[in-house]
Formats: structure tokens, C-alpha cells, sequence
């Protein structure tokens, strides 16, 4: 009876509270009166309440913040602004008391996790200034109706950089570096934008969702080296065909900034896709559907008119199209262009030089109407170095700087006219025709009589039944300026130092610190998570923790599955090491044991060695000691370590050693990480493959160029002595050499090297293997510094941009060259810099074969090339054409061919080539004839 009684009570309570506005007040004045009830009863508890749902109020594991725990609503009803800003801002107390670049505290690998949460914001989440090594992570960010329209979700600015105004391309002090937002979803609700960043370098967004957004998706200005990949961004949800998609506005990504990567992004609605502003930029495997351009969309949009020198490969442009201002040093390669996507080359100050669209493929949609497949808008009157060839189309109109024709008749007049397919109107530079007579006469004179408004006659002495088949290019002899019109990195850099080391000269010696928290959860492990605080280590960095990290990472090498992945290598079943935002200072190396195994991550955190670190050693080391030590650092003599991630680290050696070493390992990925400080290598491989580096950031000595002591460093960034390996989006701003190939079969893409200028003998890549390398660099910056090959057989060097002192230089070691195809860069010399050659050779090589360097452009350098093309006119007898400034190898003219073009009479004369010697051709004639000869040579 009493428990029935008790039951009612409660019953009774529930009903009474039913009203009330929250859930928690409803449940904290229930449980009051059913306490003081059963309190005041004479048999005490007579019913036990329902439990109540556990409220998560743990704001940190180490170094790991949770917003949930400052109040957070992760159910997106109440307003979470004022709780994630209080996270942030309390974890970016834990100074460390390093830096990264001058003024620029190191926070430690931190990381705000938002847990999967769906949070509504009223306001910005804004970074301070002067922070960097942070990680925010996974959960959705959602404006509110009251957030401000003309703002973005998250912002990294400082007050006195928002209206930075005038060329948004100048570069200026940097505030904010290595913050990296991953598995975030970003909804503007119309009100804004996503993501501001501004003076920032080395900032990562991955794997994140943009949507709703009015303004920016993703807005950059100022700063460097951006890295945006694997993100999806739309203003309004749809995966096209849209009835909508008339009024789609917004921008999904502008950049107002340099060195920049855009990787495995999709746009699928926005009035314009992506809008560069900045220089050196590279764009790879973009999709763009975002608006068609029948509703005026643009796809993407190159508005830095005169100097852009961008990188556009692999993109995917649906139904809307690439527009380039002004287009100076730009590369489209590799794309598909569908429906009404098209290029559109726009002229401001009527400037295009440099330009190459190769290799693209072009499809008209169903019922369109056939449109060219690249058109001009505007008079364009300074035209140089373009190349627009190879490409297909299928129901648009081709247009390209070079015709084929053949035109069959019997009569002595033969008109080809290249005006469809040629782009630019009465531009004919060069021309090679043959005449293949049917019949008789066998042999006649002949010879090109009219070249005029992209139409080419030619005529023959005889009525002929004959075909002329010709060839004709919009080439035009190099004009060659003395100083390049712009200067990206001297701009970027000037004065940038003096600035920093003004800031930091007026800062405090340290900053401030804060005492540790003691960690709320100290177990060691979460199912298969490792946690090596709870094992001793010290977040941080106070005191060594080499030990604890080893312990832990001990314990989870004794979760044996019994299965394995390849023979002897232990299957471990996805462990993590969480190293939970740490700041670790360890006085020995991290040895992964020597029995090996696979299928682990490490993840989140900072490693540093202490001053007692050996320095011949690295940080952490996958070695085992049956791994022979041989001098033949390629040879596979078997595994013991695979599929092993490491992520989000930053590796600080303190100038002790290196980051991190192979050995004998397969499938290993370093991903997001930062290494700093190395005196060896920041990432040594030997043996072994299929070691996986990408959106890394390596160096030596904390800038971002123009270091004062730069002559002074030293070390390797990344040395492969390995095959099958793979460098994509890694940029390397300090070291001797940033990157070393000892092996075979590797591909290095995106990657940037500004490490050290060649000035000072400095290396951005070195091909060491000579005579077997297969090695492919593509879409690469080179940044005053150069590409040496030595003996290269079979390497690609493909779309790059050589900025400065950069050259590629072929280093002999035994006189072979074969299969080397360098072609589609481009080069531009830096500010006062010589005319030096973009291709040196150092030493003689004696053993030359399947070399091609051609359809290279340049900017205040001398053109190099196996490929040569010139036009001499006279009146005479006799035509010299001297290539030896063009090609590369001396005194090799394998192959030629010439036309030769009678201006007046007489029309027709017997000529011949007379002399070829010393990249020297001579052509002459039996009468004197006012002619110009055209001739194009192969090495």
C-alpha cells in the first residue's frame, strides 16, 4: 500500500511539473519534492526516481578540450557562442612557451573536439592573434538568426588586419600558424560566411562541409600556404539541375592569397566556385557545378590580371566556365570541361603570355548549340609564349595555336585556311608544308606564296594533281624582359622580419602559463585507445616523458589478434596511440618494438626532444634490429612494420637529430603533420615502400623566407631511399635540400620548396639515383631554388613553376640521359636576376636518348628546349638560322624541317638546306629572292 502510495505521489509530481519551460527544471524541482517526500515517510525511500541522463561537464582530457563541458548544447537548441569561444580561449592559455614563427606561440598541438555536436552560434568564433599548433575537429558549426550577416562562422583575424584594403595579394606579418580544421560542417543559414583567415601560413581545411553561406564559403587573404582539400562547399543543397539555381550567389572559395593548394574539392552551388587572387596558386581534381554559365555562373575565376602564374590541373568544370583575366604564366591541364563549360580569356590591359591549355577534354551537353571551346573577350594586342594544342572536343568547336591541314587539287594553287581552329585572328608565326605530287609531272617548283588573316596559299611553276599538307603555329620569337613584372616573394617577405622582431622584442620573454589541469579521465586505455598521460607522460613538456609514451605504446603491441597482414607483420586491429594534444618533450627515441606489426595510428600531439636527445637520432623510429644494415639502402630484404598513420603531429627535434626514420616498412602514411628544428632529416625512408607523406609542412628553422640566416641551413627535409613513394601538398621552408630520391617509382605532387636559394647552395629536389630513377614531379613550386638530376632515365618533370634562381640542372655522373620529359612548366625570374638559362647542363653526357623539353615558357630567363622554332627573313640567296641559344645540347640538330615563302617575284627558285652544324642551319637559294624562311629542328 505504501509503495502504490509513493508511486501516486510521484505520479502526481510528473503531472504537476509537465508544464514547466525546461527539461531541467523539471527534473531538479521533482526530485526536491520526491526527497523531501520519501524523507518525511515513516519507512524512509519508499521509490527509488528514474534515473537522470548523465550531463557530461568534463571540459578536458590533457590537452583535448570539449566544449560540451563549458555548456555547450551539442543538440544545437540553445545558443553555444560564449561556450566554445570560452574553450578555445582556455586552451590557447597553454603556452608553452615556444614558438613557431617569430611571434607566433606554439599551443602544443591542442585540439578542440567538438564531438560530433551540432552547435548554434550567435556570433563569430574568432581566433586571438599569435597562436598556432591547434587542431579543431569534428562537429557542426550553425548560425543562428541573429548572427551578423557580413561575418563568418569561424574567423582567424587580428583587430588591426580586418580592412586590410588595396592589392589583397601583399603579403604582411603573420599571426596565426599550423591550425588545422578537420570534420567540421559549416552552415551559415544564409547569414554570412564559413571561414575567414587572414596573415595566416600554413593553415589546413580538411574533409570539411560549407553550406548556406551568402558570402564566402572559404575566404583567404593575405598570408601563405592555405591547404584545402577533400571539402565540399554549396550555397544551397543540391546535386544540380536546380530550379533554383538562377539566384544562387556567394562565393565558395576566394583566396586573396599566395602559395595556396586546393585539392579534391567539389562546389555545387554558388555564383562563382573559386575566385583567385593571389599568385602561385594550384588547383588539382576541383569539381565545379555551382552555377551554369547561362545563369552567369563561373566556375573559376583568375581576376589577378598580368601575373597570375597558377597551376589549374586535373579540375572538372560542369557546365560553367574558367574565366582568366589577363592571363600571365598559367597552366590548364588535364580537365574536363562539359557542357557549356568553356575558357574564356579576358583581356583588361590586353596582356596574355605564357599560356599553355593542353591536354583537356571538352563535351558539349545535349541540344548545344556548337560554341568554341575558348573564346576571347576583348583585344588582346601583347601576346606571347601560348600554347593551346592537344586538346579534344566533342561538339564544340576546337581552338588552338596550331593548325593541320591537307588540301588536295590539280592546278598550281592550293588555299588552306586555318581561321575556325586557329584562336588568335591574323597570327600566323611559323609554318611547315609538304608537297606529295600524284601523277605527273613528279616535280615542280613551289613554294608558299601568301600568309594572310590565318589563310596560307600555296603555289607550284606546274599545273600538279597534288596534296599540300601544312602545319602552322602561332609562335612567336621570345621577347625577353630584363625584370619580371612583379616579385611574389620579395613582396611577400619585405620588411616582414624587421616587423616580427620588432613584435617579439616588445613581448614579454615568455607567456603566461597557466597550471595543468589533472586530467578528469586517467585511464590508460578506452577499448583499443591508448592514453599516454595516463601512463606518466607530461602535456606539458615540463617533464620527460619518453618513458610513459614507450610504456603505452608497448601495452598496445600486446593486443594481438592472432590475424596478420602480410606474412609476420601482426594485424593490431586499428590501435591509437592518442596522444591527446600534448606537448611531450622525450630524451630518447620512440622505437616502435622490434617484433613489428601494423594497423596503428598515432595520433594529435607535439613531440620535442630535450637537450640530452641523441643527435644522431630521430624522434620516433620504426626499425628492427633484423634489418640489415646494408649498403644498399633500396633493396627490400623484408618487412616489419605496415599500414601505420601518423597524424597531426608536430615533431620539434630542437636541432637534435631528426623527426621521424623508417625502415623495411610498407604503407606507412604521414599525414598533417609539422616538423621543425631537424639537423639529419625531418622524414627519412630506407628500404621498404609505399611510404604515403602528404599536407606536411617541413623546416628547418622557423620562416617563411627571407631569413637572414639562410645561407646557414642545413639538413634534409624528406629522404627517400625507397620505392613507390608518394610527396603530395607538402611545402618545405628551411632546409640544405628539401627533398632527396635514392629510389625508384616515386611521385612527388604540390610540393613547395622555398628551403634554401640555389644562391646559397641550396637543393629543392635532388635526384640521386642515376641511370634508373622513374621518377614523376608534377604540379611542383620551385622557389629560388633548383631541381638536379643526376644521369635521369626515365623522369618527368611536368607543370611545375620555377620562381627565381630556380633552374633544373642535369648533373652527369656516367654521361646518360633517356626518357627525360620536361615540359609544361613555367619559369620567371625573380626581381634583377640574369638571364640564366631555365635547363643547365653540369657535365657532358655522351649517352642521349628520348629527351623532350619543350612547350616551356619563360619570364626574364633564356629558354632551353630539344625543340626549336625560328623564322629568318631576307633578301638574298642565303638564310641563316643560329638555334644554338635555344637548344640544349650542343651541336645536335637530329631532325629538321623548313618551308620557305617567296614575298614578290620571282615566286619559284630550287632551294636547299646547304649546312647544319653547331645548332646552326643554313638554307639557300639558286636565284635571289625576297623570301623568309621557317624552320622548326629536333634534338
Amino acid at each position: 500500500m505504501k509503495a502504490f502510495l509513493g508511486l501516486s505521489v510521484l505520479i502526481l509530481l510528473l503531472a504537476e511539473e509537465a508544464l514547466c519551460s525546461s527539461r531541467e527544471q523539471r527534473l531538479s524541482k521533482l526530485l526536491e519534492k520526491v526527497e523531501a517526500r520519501v524523507a518525511s515517510s515513516p519507512t524512509g525511500r519508499l521509490l527509488a526516481p528514474p534515473p537522470r541522463e548523465a550531463v557530461d561537464n568534463h571540459t578536458r582530457d590533457g590537452r583535448v578540450f570539449y566544449p560540451i563541458g563549458y555548456g555547450a548544447d551539442p543538440s544545437g537548441t540553445r545558443d553555444s557562442s560564449d561556450a566554445i569561444l570560452q574553450a578555445l580561449g582556455d586552451a590557447l592559455k597553454l603556452r608553452s612557451g615556444l614558438q613557431l614563427l617569430p611571434g607566433i606561440s606554439d599551443i602544443g598541438g591542442v585540439v578542440i573536439d567538438l564531438q560530433g555536436g551540432n552547435y548554434k552560434i550567435s556570433k563569430p568564433i574568432r581566433f586571438p592573434s599569435g597562436v598556432g599548433n591547434i587542431v579543431v575537429q569534428g562537429g557542426t558549426l550553425r548560425a543562428s538568426n541573429t548572427f551578423p550577416i557580413n561575418r563568418h562562422l569561424i574567423e582567424l583575424w587580428a583587430p588591426n588586419s580586418r580592412n586590410i584594403g588595396g592589392n589583397k595579394a601583399q603579403n604582411g606579418r603573420i599571426r596565426y600558424e599550423d591550425i588545422t580544421f578537420r570534420d567540421i560542417l559549416f552552415d551559415s543559414s544564409y547569414r554570412g560566411g564559413g571561414i575567414y583567415i587572414v596573415y595566416s601560413a600554413r593553415t589546413r581545411i580538411n574533409n570539411c562541409f560549407f553550406l548556406h553561406f551568402t558570402t564566402e564559403g572559404i575566404l583567404v587573404q593575405q598570408g601563405l600556404e592555405t591547404f584545402i582539400s577533400g571539402c565540399f562547399l554549396g550555397q544551397q543543397s543540391s546535386i544540380g539541375g536546380d530550379t533554383n539555381e538562377r539566384n544562387f550567389s556567394g562565393t565558395a572559395i576566394d583566396l586573396a592569397s599566395n602559395d595556396n593548394a586546393i585539392t579534391d574539392v567539389s562546389i555545387f552551388s554558388a555564383a562563382i566556385g573559386v575566385v583567385l587572387r593571389g599568385q602561385a596558386n594550384m588547383l588539382t581534381g576541383v569539381h565545379c557545378y555551382n552555377k551554369a554559365s547561362a545563369f552567369g555562373g563561373i566556375g573559376i575565376l583568375l581576376k589577378l590580371a598580368g601575373y597570375s602564374q597558377t597551376r589549374i590541373d586535373n579540375c572538372y568544370l560542369d557546365y560553367n566556365t574558367l574565366v582568366m583575366e589577363d592571363p600571365v604564366q598559367v597552366h590548364v591541364s588535364n580537365g574536363f570541361f562539359y557542357g557549356e563549360a568553356t575558357i574564356v580569356l579576358k583581356s583588361i590591359k590586353g596582356i596574355i603570355s605564357g599560356l599553355n591549355i593542353v591536354d583537356n577534354m571538352f563535351s558539349s551537353g545535349p541540344r548545344q548549340a556548337k560554341v568554341p571551346m575558348i573564346t576571347l573577350d576583348g583585344k588582346f594586342t601583347d601576346i606571347d609564349q601560348v600554347v593551346i594544342d592537344r586538346n579534344n572536343v566533342n561538339g564544340l568547336n576546337l581552338k588552338s595555336t596550331v593548325g593541320k591541314l591537307s588540301v588536295a587539287g590539280n592546278g598550281t594553287r592550293w588555299v588552306a585556311d586555318f581561321s575556325p581552329v586557329l584562336l588568335f585572328p591574323n597570327r600566323i608565326s611559323n609554318l611547315q608544308y609538304s608537297l606529295h605530287t600524284q601523277g605527273e609531272p613528279k616535280f615542280t617548283a613551289h613554294a608558299v606564296t601568301n600568309v594572310s588573316n590565318n589563310v596560307v596559299v600555296v603555289e607550284s611553276e606546274k599545273p600538279v594533281n597534288g596534296v599540300v599538307s601544312l602545319v602552322v603555329y602561332h609562335f612567336l620569337i621570345l621577347l625577353l624582359a630584363e625584370e619580371a613584372l612583379c616579385s611574389p616573394r620579395e613582396q611577400r617577405l619585405s620588411k616582414l622580419l624587421e616587423k616580427l622582431e620588432a613584435k617579439v622584442a616588445s613581448s614579454p620573454t615568455k607567456p603566461p602559463l597557466i597550471p595543468p589541469q589533472k586530467a578528469k579521465h586517467n585511464k590508460k586505455r578506452t577499448g583499443r585507445e591508448f592514453n599516454p598521460i595516463a601512463y606518466g607522460a607530461d602535456p606539458t613538456g615540463t617533464k620527460d616523458s619518453s618513458d610513459a609514451i614507450l610504456q603505452a605504446l608497448g601495452d598496445a603491441f600486446q593486443l594481438r589478434s592472432g590475424l596478420e597482414l602480410l606474412p609476420g607483420i601482426s594485424d593490431f586491429g586499428g590501435v591509437v596511440i592518442d596522444l591527446q594534444g600534448g606537448n611531450y618533450k622525450i630524451s630518447k627515441p620512440i622505437r616502435f618494438p622490434s617484433s613489428g606489426g601494423g594497423n596503428i595510428v598515432v595520433q594529435g600531439g607535439t613531440l620535442r626532444a630535450s637537450d640530452t636527445f641523441p643527435g644522431d637520432r630521430h624522434l620516433i623510429e620504426l626499425w628492427s634490429p633484423n634489418s640489415p644494415n646494408t649498403e644498399n639502402k633500396v633493396k627490400n630484404a623484408g618487412f616489419y612494420y605496415e599500414d601505420i598513420t601518423f597524424r597531426d603531429i608536430l615533431f620539434d627535434s630542437s636541432y637534435r637529430g631528426g623527426g621521424i626514420y623508417i625502415v623495411d616498412s610498407a604503407r606507412i602514411r604521414i599525414n598533417n603533420c609539422f616538423f621543425l628544428h631537424f639537423t639529419t632529416q625531418g622524414i627519412l625512408v630506407q628500404k621498404g615502400h609505399e611510404t604515403f607523406i602528404s599536407s606536411c609542412f617541413l623546416g628547418q628553422h622557423s620562416t617563411i623566407g627571407g631569413d637572414k640566416n639562410e645561407r646557414n641551413y642545413s639538413g634534409t627535409a624528406i629522404d627517400l631511399a625507397s620505392n613507390d613513394n608518394a610527396v603530395t601538398d607538402v611545402a618545405i621552408f628551411s632546409a640544405a635540400i628539401g627533398i632527396v630520391l635514392r629510389g625508384q617509382a616515386n611521385i612527388i605532387t604540390g610540393v613547395h620548396c622555398y628551403n634554401k636559394a640555389s644562391f646559397f647552395g641550396g637543393i629543392g629536389i635532388l635526384v640521386k639515383l642515376g641511370g634508373y630513377s622513374q621518377t614523376r614531379i608534377d604540379n611542383c613550386y620551385l622557389d629560388y631554388n633548383s631541381i638536379v638530376m643526376e644521369d635521369p632515365v626515365q623522369v618527368h618533370v611536368t607543370n611545375g613553376f620555377f620562381y627565381g634562381d630556380a633552374t633544373v640542372v642535369l648533373k652527369s655522373i656516367k654521361g646518360k640521359i633517356s626518357g627525360l620529359n620536361i615540359v609544361d612548366n613555367m619559369f620567371s625570374s625573380g626581381p634583377g636576376q640574369s638571364m640564366v638559362p631555365i635547363i643547365t647542363l653540369d657535365g657532358q653526357f655522351t649517352d642521349i636518348d628520348q629527351v623532350v623539353i619543350d612547350r616551356n615558357n619563360v619570364n626574364g630567363l633564356s629558354l632551353k628546349s630539344t625543340v626549336g622554332k625560328l623564322r629568318v627573313a631576307g633578301n638574298g640567296t642565303r638564310w641563316v638560322a643560329d638555334f644554338s641559344s635555344m637548344l640544349l645540347f650542343p651541336n645536335r640538330i637530329s631532325h629538321l624541317q623548313y618551308s620557305f615563302h617567296t614575298l614578290g617575284e620571282p615566286k619559284f627558285t630550287a632551294h636547299a638546306v646547304t649546312n647544319v652544324s653547331n645548332n646552326v642551319v643554313v638554307v639557300e637559294s639558286e636565284k635571289l629572292v625576297n623570301g623568309v624562311v621557317s624552320l622548326v629542328v629536333d634534338q
